[in-house]
């Protein structure tokens, strides 16, 4: 860690001393995350109607509490 003191006319604590992370620099590129996906066409389809669903029986049960 870089560590350097805060400017004397700043409001911070002049006994607090500022760090900047360098765990990770410009030579150290990860790989992009879209190249880690595997998905099909397929996947997720099911989900609006699962949405749907759950709709459906939230507002059952809130009719029959509110009426019963």
């Amino acid at each position: 860690m870089d560590k350097r003191k805060p400017p004397k006319d700043s409001d911070l604590n002049p006994d607090l001393e500022a760090t900047t992370d360098d765990t990770y620099g410009p030579d150290q590129q990860g790989r992009d995350p879209m190249e880690t996906i595997s998905t099909t066409g397929k996947e997720g389809r099911q989900w609006p109607v699962v949405w749907i669903v759950a709709a459906i029986i939230c507002i059952l049960v809130s009719l029959f509490i509110f009426i019963a």
